[in-house]
This record gives structure tokens, C-alpha cells and sequence, in this order.
């Protein structure tokens, strides 16, 4: 009977570790220009080998002011056959994506179903099952909100309420545009002064004491690389920002720092029970870097 019992409570547990949740991520990609294009066709061609379910888009997604007048040629039409074989799309919203008039702060984003915006609300929740669930954060409205005393209370009681259902998930990812670690080289001419734009220092004042012990990964963009940042307090960051176009000023020595790349790329994220695969992936197509998290 024993053995029966532990035959029966093996054979309940292998769905479990079948479950497998496989996604792409690009940040800063809406420029309408060659490179972004370049991405975007290794994209299809990695996804029809290695289907994702989903892409998410880690804001500035509409350069350079977020106009609805470029959503066609800056996101649309770029990414259409990547759409057409499955792999839509969730996206956060970037600096750059609410300046225009008519961008209405994003909203137009927001409300265009090509986006993904999950209830047309520009901070939503992505659930998979019991294995994953992302929490989309507007970092930009962060940013404004925590200058202005009184404003950020209504988003901090929503993610605080998220927050507090993490334990029903095996995996717990936040993604938004402006990062919270990003180690950056500085030059020197008659001041110091940053080649990126480096952490957002009051965003991780407010944000890190919420997410440490409730998420496992950060994804953001805002800097024009790829960087992959050491664990800090249990949680994995990852940068990037090389959808579309590519700046330098990546730092790769830095002790916190595990790898860091100038380079036009896309990530790939293969999710099990047990374990996170991540890889990033060239406009030539080339696997820049890659590892494995358990859990």
C-alpha cells in the first residue's frame, strides 16, 4: 500500500514538472530603422524553431515621442509576421513613449490592443497557472508620482496587493523601463560624467524593499544594451535595452556585473518548475550569453 500511495503522489507531481512557459523579451525597439528590423526577422526565425507564448516589450517601444502616427511603421508593421505565427505582444510604457500630445501620457498605447496592454490599464498582471506570474509596472509615472507627495499611494496599495499573492507562484517576474541597478562606465573631461544613464536611485528607494522576498526576476530597459546583473537580495536583473538601437557605455568589470554586451539583441526565457533559462541572441543571430537559475 505504501508504495502504491508513493507511486500515486510521483505520478500527481509529473504535471507539475512538465509545466513550461516560454517567452521573448525586447526593450527600446521603436525606432522604425534597420537594426530594429534586423531584430525583429532573428526574432521570427528563432520563434518558429522555439515558439514563444508571448513577447514582452520593456518600453520606449514608440521613438522618439510616442506619436499614434508612428505606430504603424515604428511597431506594427515590423512586428507583424512575429504576431501572425503567435507570438503576441505585452508591453510596458518608456519615457519616450509619453511625450507626444497625442500619446496622452502613454494612454494611446495603452488602449491599442497591439500593445497587450492587459485590461487597458497601463499596470496590469500576466498569470500562468501556478508556475508564473508578471507584475507590469509604468516606472516613468513611478518617477513623477514619487516627486509629488501623496501621488504614488494609490500604486503602491495596488502593488503591495499583488504583491502579497506571490507565494501562489512557483515564479514571481516585474518588468518596467527604467532600471534599478545598471552599472555604467563614466568619462572624464572637465567633469565626470555618466556614458548610460545608470540606476534610477530613488526608484529602488521606494520599489526594492517591496519586491525583495516576493520576486525572483527583474526585467527592465532604458540603457541601450544588455546586461545581466548579480543577484541583489535574492532578485536577478536583467537589462535590455537593444531592440533598436544600441549606445555604449556598458560596464563588464564591475564585481556585480555577470555579463554585458554593446549589442542589438533580444532574450529568451525558457521557465520550468525547477528552472529559468535565459539567453540573449544577436541581430546576426549570434547567442551573446546565457545561463540557468534554480529555483
Amino acid at each position: 500500500m505504501t508504495l502504491l500511495l508513493l507511486a500515486a503522489a510521483w505520478l500527481a507531481l509529473i504535471p507539475a514538472l512538465a509545466q513550461t512557459l516560454r517567452f521573448g523579451v525586447i526593450g527600446d525597439s521603436g525606432t522604425g530603422g534597420s537594426g530594429q528590423r534586423r531584430v525583429a526577422r532573428q526574432m521570427e526565425a528563432f520563434h518558429e524553431k522555439h515558439p514563444w507564448r508571448f513577447v514582452l516589450l520593456l518600453g520606449d517601444n514608440i521613438y522618439g515621442d510616442g506619436n499614434p502616427a508612428d505606430f504603424e511603421r515604428k511597431f506594427k508593421s515590423v512586428y507583424r509576421q512575429l504576431a501572425t505565427a503567435g507570438a503576441g505582444f505585452h508591453a510596458t510604457l518608456g519615457n519616450h513613449d509619453r511625450l507626444h500630445p497625442r500619446s496622452r501620457r502613454g494612454l494611446a498605447q495603452v488602449e491599442d490592443p497591439a500593445f497587450g496592454f492587459v485590461g487597458r490599464q497601463d499596470e496590469y498582471v500576466l498569470e500562468y497557472g501556478n508556475l508564473a506570474r508578471f507584475i507590469c509596472l509604468n516606472s516613468d509615472a513611478w518617477l513623477e508620482e514619487i516627486a509629488a507627495p501623496g501621488r504614488l499611494e494609490v500604486r503602491l496599495a495596488r502593488l503591495r496587493s499583488w504583491l502579497s499573492q506571490s507565494g501562489r507562484f512557483r515564479w514571481n517576474f516585474a518588468f518596467f523601463h527604467h532600471p534599478l541597478y545598471s552599472f555604467v562606465q563614466r568619462e572624464i573631461w572637465f567633469f565626470t560624467m555618466p556614458r548610460g544613464h545608470g540606476p534610477e536611485l530613488e526608484l529602488r528607494g521606494v520599489l526594492e524593499p517591496e519586491l525583495v522576498g516576493k520576486l525572483d526576476v527583474v526585467l527592465t530597459g532604458h540603457e541601450h544594451f544588455y546586461q545581466k546583473i548579480r543577484p541583489q537580495q535574492g532578485v536577478h536583473y536583467f537589462i535590455s535595452g537593444g531592440g533598436g538601437k544600441v549606445r555604449k557605455g556598458v560596464r563588464r568589470d564591475h564585481p556585480e556585473v555577470e555579463f554585458g554586451a554593446e549589442t542589438l539583441h533580444f532574450l529568451d526565457f525558457e521557465l520550468s518548475e525547477r528552472e529559468l533559462k535565459y539567453a540573449a541572441i544577436s541581430d546576426q543571430g549570434v547567442r551573446l550569453h546565457g545561463g540557468v537559475i534554480s529555483k
